[in-house]
């Protein structure tokens, strides 16, 4: 307990020091968990002129409320009416929130970049409060992104995992919050992880300009990037994750997120009515 509050008075003291960001381009990485959003960001962060966080930074600031924290991991559309925030919501301290991520950054960069999934539903809030703020959409298929969710949330009302069709309902919210929010954000870009990774300096370079950055031209696409720890090359895993659904599985996910794999322009696969 002594130590515990010795690190508490450090942490408060380090943050009361710690200025808040000004002149900077805030970015953020939205998108649905299990989506390839760290990799995603590792590669954003490579950019000389871009800082990132250690981690996600919902996890690094004691103004948002965490899923874990609420016992539905990877799950936050189950408690939509706490995550989502709009311009005029209260409640999170925003220069707090800014300070306790600055004082993990290398502020000295003009981009500072920020991803973390739950996330999502605050695009609004963060607009009002981040300086000159610009959001990237990360979309990856709704199968292979239903079934990671599943497999790594570990909810423990849920020995087995979440129920595929609330996976899928997850992915689904995801996206129609981000597209309900999309008409009050300034500066949005979406972009599917399955193009990213066919060409990602293609993808890379593209969104340099949108963010007002030089080209990424330190990377040509074979590098290895640093995943939850394993060094990998990029490749597209959605279909790892797509064999280990069964035919149930995918009636289910169609049934909940079909209108929205279509929208994207996800093929969808047959579930039942294959296997009989």
């Amino acid at each position: 307990p002594i130590r515990e509050a010795l690190g508490n008075s450090w942490r408060r003291l380090k943050v009361s020091l710690t200025p808040v960001p000004v002149g900077k381009r805030w970015v953020f990485i939205v998108g649905c968990y299990n989506s390839g959003t760290t990799l995603f960001a590792n590669m954003l962060g490579s950019h000389p002129d871009i800082a990132g966080l250690p981690t996600e930074g919902h996890f690094i600031t004691d103004e948002f409320i965490t899923d874990w924290e609420m016992d539905i991991p990877r799950m936050w559309c189950k408690r939509e009416d706490i995550f989502r925030l709009n311009a005029q919501s209260t409640g999170p301290d925003p220069k707090r929130v800014m300070k306790e991520w600055a004082m993990r950054m290398d502020t000295s960069k003009p981009l500072l970049l920020e991803k973390s999934p739950p996330n999502t539903p605050r695009t609004l809030w963060l607009q009002e409060h981040f300086e000159d703020a610009h959001f990237i959409a990360l979309v990856r298929n709704g199968y292979a992104v239903a079934e990671g969710i599943r497999r790594k949330a570990e909810p423990k009302q849920c020995p087995d995992g979440w129920p595929i069709a609330d996976c899928a309902r997850q992915w689904l919210r995801s996206y129609k919050v981000i597209d309900e929010d999309s008409v009050g954000l300034k500066k949005l870009q979406w972009l599917k992880y399955e193009d990213l990774v066919a060409d990602p300096p293609k993808h890379l370079n593209e969104l340099a300009e949108f963010l007002g950055i030089s080209p990424f031209d330190h990377l040509d696409g074979t590098e290895s990037w640093s995943i939850h720890e394993r060094d990998e090359k990029i490749r597209d895993l959605n279909r790892a994750s797509i064999d280990r659904l069964s035919p149930a599985d995918i009636d289910d996910i169609n049934e909940v997120a079909g209108y929205m794999l279509d929208r994207f322009g996800y093929e969808r696969l047959p579930g039942t009515a294959s296997s009989d």
